[in-house]
């Protein structure tokens, strides 16, 4: 290949490799235009969107103004810091306030009360229960005797007693120790047998927390455990109510510590007591005795026979309910018999679905409480720097006459310039209020005097009844910015507050249509008549216009009338106050009406 040729290739493969690149720039180019103009819609419309979300939720736009404004966001962090340290020491201190009330009775020292609190927060965490109601509900409890331990081991199973009886924590706790006194037996125990109870009864758990516990004493008397005391209860309630069942069954533990009754059971064949042991027999024991005794008896013969045993109203309805249905009180009293675990799994039953935010919340909570005790020390040693130097100037004052004498003075030079200050600013206010008024009467008196000169208000009275509103409404707002600028300097900013807020601008075209309205009203001299007036108009004077001298007549003859406008001008009296008194319109009527009698005296003389 020639050296013309090569080069002309070579030029080829240039100008071609040239265009390629060139294409694949453009391409490239093109197509990062492309997502550069998306990217850009896409954060313009991200953008509007934002604002306009901004608009419609006007706390989210200054929480975006926030964001993009470093030092706004700064502020904004130290206030929300602030206000949480805030809050988390006032609800550490209300939890402390709680604490100090169980030490009361607890009487623990310092160390030890830190460790309870700790201890009741961890309870509290995993309960739904408000934290708040935790200390509360643990101070009832010791309350009533139990030792810190007893209170600590019953404080859980209150809770979640309180939970699964939909009832408050003072009815369950009250309850719970009182069986717990009277019976001997565990919180835990307790519990498991009254939820028993109200599985077993047909009574909400606060009746069976209400009346049961006055029924345990009186079985704990006789000799009768706790489960089947529970289990007999139980037993009337699916037949009696609640209260019923109380009085009944406290009417048969009555019956069976009762020696004469006992005696008569024995009559019958029943005995209440094991003969070698000397303890009352179970019971469903007796029950079943007396319902085989029955077995079989008319109704006549049932009711003589309960009538032998001495039984009052009450206990014969509980032995006659009882007996009824043996098989349910069996059943009944199995069930507290066996009634381990009945508390938690009625606790698990009455929760719902979102009971577990309340644990969660109650969580949260503890962790702001650990939080608020950080600054509990803080808040207290500034509380007791503040209350010695209250102290310190509470002995300065009761020992130094001149620290007295100098705080007396300054108070006396205070008043004396606040004194001052009022009284210069009165002094300003009704020098405010005499220049309006010198202003105003300054104003009456020029027009007085241009009326005076001109003889007569006619073109006049229209100009003053122009400017006069004008001058009222400046008048007006000069009163009210007057009375707004005392008030504040004389401190009584809730009078200047109001003032403000109500203030308004005279209505113009009300003042106007006043002044109007009060220059057409007649004055008092109109409504007296005058016998110089005709038709409420002046009259003219004795001297006629008419020139009798002048009037030519004859028969057939043209007739001339010849009127002396001299003598008419002399009977207008100009400085009448009528006419002053009169508007332009008034005062044309007027004159025409003088005119027209003229005329008409005139042509009678003919």
């Amino acid at each position: 290949m020639s050296g013309t040729a090569r080069m002309e290739l070579h030029l080829s493969l240039r100008d071609k490799l040239a265009m390629g690149l060139n294409g694949a720039k453009n391409k490239v180019n093109k197509a990062v235009g492309s997502m550069q103009s998306k990217l850009d819609g896409l954060r313009s419309s991200g953008a509007k969107a934002l604002s306009a979300l901004g608009g419609e939720i006007p706390e989210l736009g200054s929480a975006m103004a926030l964001l993009t404004n470093p030092i706004a966001l700064g502020v904004a962090a130290i206030g929300a810091m602030g206000a949480a340290i805030g809050y988390a020491t006032k609800k550490a201190n209300a939890w402390w306030e709680s604490m100090a009330q169980i030490n009361v009775t607890a009487e623990l020292s310092k160390k030890q009360l830190g460790k309870l609190s700790d201890k009741l927060l961890e309870i509290g965490s995993r309960n739904v229960a408000p934290l708040e109601e935790i200390p509360k509900a643990f101070n009832r409890i010791i309350s009533a005797g139990l030792t810190v331990n007893q209170s600590m081991e019953a404080l859980e199973p209150t809770l979640r007693a309180a939970k699964a009886g939909f009832t408050d924590i003072e009815t369950v706790a009250s309850a719970a120790i009182s069986v717990m006194s009277s019976s001997g037996e565990k919180v835990n125990k307790v519990y498991d047998i009254l939820f028993a109870t109200v599985k077993s009864g047909n009574a909400e758990f606060k009746d069976i927390a209400t009346y049961l516990p006055k029924i345990i004493p009186l079985a704990k008397n006789v000799g009768f455990a706790l489960d089947e005391t529970a289990g007999a209860y139980a037993a009337l309630t699916t037949k009696l109510s609640a209260e019923q069942s109380s009085t009944a069954l406290e009417g048969i533990m009555r019956s069976l510590s009762d020696t004469k009754v006992v005696g008569k059971f024995k009559k019958i064949g029943i005995d209440v007591f094991d003969i070698k042991t000397g303890k009352v027999k179970p019971i469903l024991d007796i029950m079943k005795q007396l319902e085989s005794k029955m077995r079989g008896l008319t109704d006549n013969q049932r009711m003589k026979k309960m009538a032998s045993l001495g039984l009052d109203q009450s206990s014969s309805v509980g032995f006659g309910t009882m007996i009824q249905d043996i098989k349910g009180l069996q059943k009944a009293i199995d069930d507290s018999a066996g009634s381990q675990g009945a508390l938690n799994k009625a606790y698990q039953d009455s929760l719902t679905p979102m009971e577990s935010w309340k644990i969660i919340w109650n969580q949260i909570q503890v962790y702001i409480l650990k939080f608020g005790e950080l600054f509990l020390p803080i808040m207290s040693e500034a509380g007791n720097r503040v209350l010695v130097l209250v102290d310190y100037f509470k002995k300065l004052w009761a020992e130094s006459v001149i620290l007295r004498d100098v705080i007396a003075a300054l108070g006396w030079v205070f008043e004396l310039a606040f004194t001052i200050a009022t009284t210069g600013l009165r002094m300003i206010w009704n020098a405010l209020k005499n220049v309006v008024g010198i202003f105003s009467f300054f104003i009456t008196k020029i027009w007085d005097g241009i009326k005076a000169v001109t003889g007569f208000s006619g073109g006049f009275t229209n100009l003053y009844l122009k400017v006069k509103p004008i001058f009222l409404w400046m008048k007006e707002i000069l009163e009210q910015i007057g009375s707004i600028m005392y008030d504040i300097f004389t401190l009584n900013f809730m009078d200047a507050k109001d003032k403000i807020a109500n203030f308004k601008f005279p209505n113009l075209d009300e003042i106007t249509a006043k002044v109007m309205l009060d220059a057409k009203k007649p004055s008092d001299t109109d409504l007296v008549d005058e016998p110089n007036k005709t038709d409420g108009l002046p009259t003219a004077t004795p001297s006629s216009p008419v020139d009798d001298s002048k009037v030519i007549s004859g028969g057939g003859q043209a007739k001339n009338l010849t009127i002396n406008i001299g003598s008419l001008v002399e009977t207008v009296n100009t400085k009448s106050e009528e006419f002053n008194k009169m508007n332009p319109q008034e005062l044309e009527k007027a004159l025409k009406e003088i005119l027209m009698r003229v005329i008409r005296s005139g042509e009678l003389a003919f």
